[in-house]
């Protein structure tokens, strides 16, 4: 008996850290985005080839039946499609809360109504977050936020015209 507990919590500890090490490898950077839809399926990779196996080991040696590691197999993958959605509804989110700043900037001050439309729970309106001092005034400025990120570099971020500073300063 003691065997078996610890061969299922040895699985479990395996089939947990496949899971996780997929999750969080397994779909592109914030940053990237898909330009198209692939229509395939995807290759077996490294991680899913290790997954099924382990799957495949604690079958053989009788810890788990055929069943339970399908079971186990489509509840992870179950899990990082939902993960995954989640992922690609936060990047939508931080996407349009870009350009909703980038159009509040064209007069080059984010007003205070401006910023309620953001959320309480922006970065621009968190009471002891990084840009607590600048929206102190109720208003948050262009050259607010080029002195609070000055290391942007070439990247046309909030501050705009990094480039010019960037070419003024070589």
């Amino acid at each position: 008996m003691k065997k078996i507990m610890v061969s299922l919590a040895a699985a479990g500890v395996l089939v947990a850290g496949a899971f996780v090490a997929s999750s969080v490898t397994s779909a592109p950077a914030d940053a990237q985005t898909a330009t198209e839809t692939q229509t395939e399926a995807p290759a077996v990779g490294h991680r899913e080839a290790a997954l099924d196996e382990v799957l495949a080991e604690l079958v053989t040696n009788g810890t788990i039946n055929q069943s339970q590691s399908d079971a186990v197999k489509g509840a992870l993958e179950a899990k990082g499609e939902e993960m995954r959605a989640e992922r690609e509804a936060r990047r939508d989110e931080r996407e349009a809360d870009r350009e909703l700043i980038q159009g509040f900037l064209e007069d080059d001050v984010i007003s205070s109504d401006e910023l309620a439309q953001l959320g309480d729970d922006h970065p621009f309106n968190d009471p002891d977050g990084p840009f607590a001092d600048a929206a102190a005034d109720g208003e948050i400025t262009r050259a607010e936020l080029q002195e609070l990120r000055p290391n942007r570099g070439n990247h046309r971020g909030f501050g705009g015209a990094q480039e010019e500073a960037s070419a003024d300063n070589a």
